[in-house]
């Protein structure tokens, strides 16, 4: 209570909330008590070294308090009637001309028209234990009728001590029953906090900036315990531009920060689907990549010079063999529930079954083919393999008479298998495609039909197949999966067949050596913070992308969990989560693959900590609101999302604010430790805090970055969409009016 200034006192306490008296005098005094603004209520005489002295044991304690609105007083009609005189006596004084003015109101009547009262929330009760250290109670354990509370508003050093003050949230405290513990109870703690930015109690700060020169500041800093956000759930709400962005970076640095002082793992992941993280901003030049070296990008379709700045590419070399499983798998992924039947008879075929697993000739040979058919068809579909690829097509004697005549290609040999090259691999089994349909269709098993008695039927698509891709003496005889590759091949009827792989472009590159999806999950169990860049592809590359990589982190995540082997801790970062976690989602039953609902339900027990961002909170399921241990919650423009929040902690105090107060970064901030909600200001995440951070983890400061997100290299020449006047004026040329009125 040391730096503090009396504002009044308490004349009605309850448990919940209690109502202060004041007057404008020693508001003005204090410079002034915005709404939220925090204050203490103790005994009179607390705060006098003598005088505390005489004060029981018992009540020895100061109350929080939280100033909700103002309030009436007993004798508030008298007030108003005073005031409203007062008024009316000042403005007819101002009026007069010739008259003389109206007695000025005395001093005492002055002094009643002053009174106010605060209406306050009852935050707890701050006391010192047996040892003396300062201990928080969340209630008040006594109501008196005539409590005598005198109510000061701190600021500096006293201010600091109350923000600052955390507690072991539940699942952490000392004796908590064995299967009660939080995700991140048996995580090394560390006494160092983050700072995250400066309490605020409100937008309008003009007395605010006179308190400061005046040593009455109440904008102290306010720190956070990183480890409340690692392996726990985070949600951050808000309309765009309210800072949500900038609110993720300064969270992912306190968990950086954390990993550092406590030498633990925690990978972070951001899916960056706007480039704000992956590229520097352009007003500080500064980059989340900045923070260490421990940082790695993945961008859609890296260039060559991006490359060779360690930017990794976020795509898939479709013609690797190495990567055959997470490509077949991406396919599957953006194909699975189309009803049609040969796309169903095409993901049948699975082309993932490695040939070296089997050891029959015949086998080998069947899944060889597969696999051939398989990257004609991708080739088909546009994608191009490296330049020295080439793939071994199983071929008989059948296949080398058709294929006798596709270009570059030596069929004279005695081989069991010709290398070729993309294009010629597509030339030859469209040929095969080609002849293996008309095979089928004259047998009538293409569409289901048996033979008439009596019929001679050709082979069916599968038996022709075989007779070029299998030598039936040494006991091959085709494989049924051959059937589905031959109808995306060679379509009939109004089948799409191959053009539907056409997006698969957006995924390849000839040059990618490994598997984004295992190689991001290497570098988060490696405790590295991953920026998937997702800027440069559409919709669909960022939704299809995302969610293989959360597949391969639950899937190996469940494997180690399955295994009894210790959990990797992880964060990853979701913006616009309304879209990845709503309700919809966890209510249907078909929805339990989904990445995400798996992610939220599971994502406890394996130690995975979700900051998830969005504009809506009644999209989010309710069992993730339940289960989230920190909130951040910027301005919403929306009453019945602001309803749905107040249900959650005591952030119905902050209702009106929420919705009427747009400055961005000016959030109410609860976390796991912090016994209650604080409105602050966030601090900007710049080039100043980037380099407080890398002192901390002992790495030398670091200049402006560069790497700002490419500009439009030139202005709109509306290519694709003509100008309409240009078209009409083609086609209806006005006419030219007569130079002489004939008429006349």
């Amino acid at each position: 209570m040391q730096q503090s200034v009396k504002i009044g006192g308490v004349f009605n306490l309850g448990y919940h909330e209690a109502s202060v008296l004041t007057n404008d005098s020693w508001i003005a005094r204090a410079y002034g008590v915005p709404q939220h603004c925090l204050l203490l209520a103790f005994p009179r005489g607390f705060d006098d070294p003598k005088a505390s002295a005489e004060i029981e044991p018992a009540d020895r304690g100061v109350i929080l308090l939280r100033v909700i609105c103002e309030t009436s007083l007993p004798n508030q009609a008298d007030l108003v009637h005073l005031r409203a005189a007062d008024t009316d006596r000042a403005i007819t004084n101002h009026y007069r001309q010739n008259r003389d003015a109206a007695p000025p109101t005395d001093n005492l009547t002055q002094a009643m028209m002053q009174q106010a009262a605060f209406r306050c929330r009852v935050l707890g009760t701050f006391v010192e234990d047996e040892s003396g250290d300062l201990v928080f109670g969340k209630d008040v354990d006594a109501v008196y009728a005539a409590a005598g509370y005198l109510v000061s508003k701190p600021h500096g050093e006293s201010l600091q001590i109350v923000i600052d003050h955390v507690e072991l949230p539940m699942g952490e405290r000392p004796g908590d029953q064995h299967g009660d513990e939080a995700p991140n109870a048996d995580l090394p703690d560390t006494d160092a906090t983050m700072v995250v930015g400066t309490l605020r109690y409100s937008s309008a700060r003009k007395r605010e900036r006179v308190a400061r020169t005046e040593g009455q500041s109440t904008e102290v800093q306010v720190r956070v315990r990183p480890k409340d956000f690692v392996a726990h759930k985070t949600a951050v709400f808000g309309m765009t531009r309210a800072g949500k962005s900038n609110t993720m970076k300064v969270l992912a640095s306190a968990v950086h920060l954390y990993a550092h002082k406590t030498r633990t793992r925690v990978g972070q992941l951001i899916f960056d689907p706007a480039g704000e993280y992956a590229y520097a901003n352009r007003q500080d030049g500064t980059a989340l990549a900045q923070l260490g070296d421990n940082v790695r990008i993945y961008r859609l379709g890296a260039t060559q010079k991006e490359r060779a700045d360690n930017i990794r590419p976020l795509s898939l070399n479709f013609f690797d063999d190495n990567q055959i499983d997470g490509c077949w798998g991406l396919i599957s992924s953006f194909l699975t529930g189309e009803n049609k039947v040969y796309i169903n008879n095409f993901l049948a075929c699975d082309p993932t079954r490695s040939p070296s697993d089997v050891d029959d000739h015949g086998d080998k040979k069947r899944l060889l083919a597969v696999r051939a058919m398989y990257f004609a068809i991708l080739h088909k579909a546009g994608l191009r393999p490296p330049p020295n690829w080439r793939c071994q097509l199983p071929v008989n004697q059948e296949t080398r008479d058709l294929l006798k005549d596709v270009r570059g290609v030596n069929v004279s040999g005695r081989d069991q298998y010709l290398r070729l090259t993309g294009a010629q691999l597509e030339e030859a089994c469209v040929r095969i495609a080609t002849e293996a349909a008309r095979a089928a269709k004259s047998s009538g098993r293409a569409r289901g039909r048996r033979p008439k008695a009596g019929e001679v039927s050709e082979e069916s698509g599968v038996e022709a197949i075989a007779l070029w891709i299998a030598d039936r003496a040494s006991g091959g005889h085709g494989d049924p999966a051959i059937d589905g590759m031959v109808n995306m091949l060679s379509p009939t009827g109004s089948a799409s067949g191959w053009k539907i792989l056409r997006f698969l472009s957006e995924y390849h590159a000839a040059d990618a050596t490994t598997d984004f999806a295992p190689s991001i999950y290497a570098d988060l169990a490696r405790g590295r913070l991953v920026i998937v860049d997702l800027s440069r592809g559409s919709e669909q590359v960022l939704q299809v992308c995302a969610e293989r990589v959360i597949s391969v982190i639950l899937s190996n995540s469940s494997k180690r969990f399955r295994d009894g082997m210790p959990p990797r801790p992880m964060q990853i970062f979701l913006e616009e989560a309304h879209r990845l976690l709503d309700r919809d989602k966890f209510a249907k039953t078909t929805k339990a693959n989904d990445p995400y609902v798996r992610l939220a339900r599971e994502a406890a027990k394996y130690k995975i900590g979700l900051i998830y961002a969005t504009q809506e909170v009644s999209t989010v399921d309710q069992s993730i609101l339940s289960n989230t241990a920190n909130w951040v919650c910027a301005y919403m423009n929306n009453s019945a999302e602001v309803d749905k929040l107040a249900k959650f902690y005591d952030f119905s105090d902050f209702t009106d604010q929420i919705l009427s107060v747009d400055d961005r970064g000016f959030v109410r901030l609860r976390t796991d430790s912090s016994p209650y909600t604080l409105p602050i200001q966030v601090a900007k995440f710049d080039l100043q805090m980037v380099n407080r951070i890398r002192a901390e983890c002992g790495l030398p400061a670091t200049g402006r970055s560069t790497d700002f997100a490419p500009d439009v290299a030139q202005p709109d020449s509306f290519e694709d969409c003509p100008d309409p006047d240009e078209i009409y004026a083609k086609r209806f040329p006005p006419q030219a009016e007569p130079m002489f009125d004939l008429e006349g």
